[in-house]
């Protein structure tokens, strides 16, 4: 069962409601009815689950989605070694410590930082593309006026390539220092961002 086909069975739910209704009730039984196996049926089910509120059942899964909706990009990068680190996260830390969403969020991203780095899973642009996701998280808390963010790699470039899925642009990902502001004026106005990698130099 390709990624495509995953694709067309979360189309499928999303435009059958009595389709979508089985699957709450019963995830892993219609995924073996459409023909997945018991890897395909998790995978189903993470996917569904991270893109679907209703079909976040659990306490777990609701809160997977919303770590995946704010860090999105990193757990396209990091795509099952995301959910691994998001469980052994919340076996380790329990319940959310954190009243606030953007606190827990946070808080993850910062022991997934520290993992990838013992796991020695973060080298190339991974671990920039984490701290401009947690960079954006706290910058999207209204009571903030100020966040700035220093990369390794020219940040525009490597987010671009990620959220387009674009293999080409990010093959052209360079290490090239680079910084990200988010600013407002006055709490609870709309955040400003820009972002300003460092001049290539001429050779010869």
């Amino acid at each position: 069962m390709s990624l495509s086909d995953i694709e067309q069975i979360l189309t499928r739910l999303s435009a059958d409601e009595t389709l979508r209704a089985r699957f709450v009730e019963n995830p892993f039984a219609l995924a073996r009815e459409l023909g997945l196996s018991a890897t395909g049926a998790r995978q189903l089910r993470r996917e569904a689950a991270a893109r679907f509120d209703s079909f976040a059942a659990t306490p777990r899964e609701r809160r997977f989605v919303q770590v995946n909706k704010l860090l999105p990009l990193t757990h396209r990068v990091l795509r099952d070694r995301f959910t691994r680190y998001f469980d052994r996260y919340v076996v380790e830390h329990g319940a959310p410590a954190f009243a606030h969403l953007f606190g827990d969020v946070l808080h993850f991203a910062e022991y997934l930082e520290a993992k990838l780095k013992e796991d020695y899973l973060g080298s190339g642009w991974t671990l920039d593309l984490l701290r401009f996701e947690k960079a954006r998280v706290k910058a999207a808390d209204p009571r903030r006026r100020l966040v700035v963010a220093y990369f390794r790699h020219d940040i525009s470039r490597l987010v671009r390539g990620v959220a387009r899925k674009d293999r080409e642009a990010l093959l052209e990902v360079v290490v090239r220092r680079s910084v990200a502001f988010w600013w407002r004026r006055r709490p609870h106005e709309p955040i400003r961002y820009a972002a300003f990698a460092a001049p290539r130099l001429r050779r010869g």
